[in-house]
């Protein structure tokens, strides 16, 4: 499962958006962020580190994002598609 929200405060607790667990079963992965205004604040192709909640080297607002994420499994080599909601808290 993936989280559905994160804080990027500096506590060292919840401050990235990972998703964990995954590495031992992917051949490739993408994952792409973007802002109300559709805008892509992020992304990448690799698991971690995870998103820190920046654009631009800005922190970015309290706000809900949405993510779309593929992941190709190395088992069945079968590509997956995932989207859905992160809620950034500070």
């Amino acid at each position: 499962t993936l989280p559905n929200a994160f804080s990027p405060n500096g506590d060292g607790v919840n401050d990235q958006f990972c998703i964990q667990g995954w590495n031992d079963c992917i051949q490739s992965f993408r994952i792409m962020i973007f802002n109300r205004w559709g805008e892509k604040v992020f992304e990448s192709t690799a698991i971690e580190p995870g998103w820190d909640g920046t654009f631009r080297d800005s922190k970015q607002p309290v706000g809900v994002y949405v993510y779309y994420i593929s992941v190709q499994n190395t088992i069945t080599n079968k590509t997956v598609y995932h989207s859905g909601n992160i809620t950034l808290i500070r």
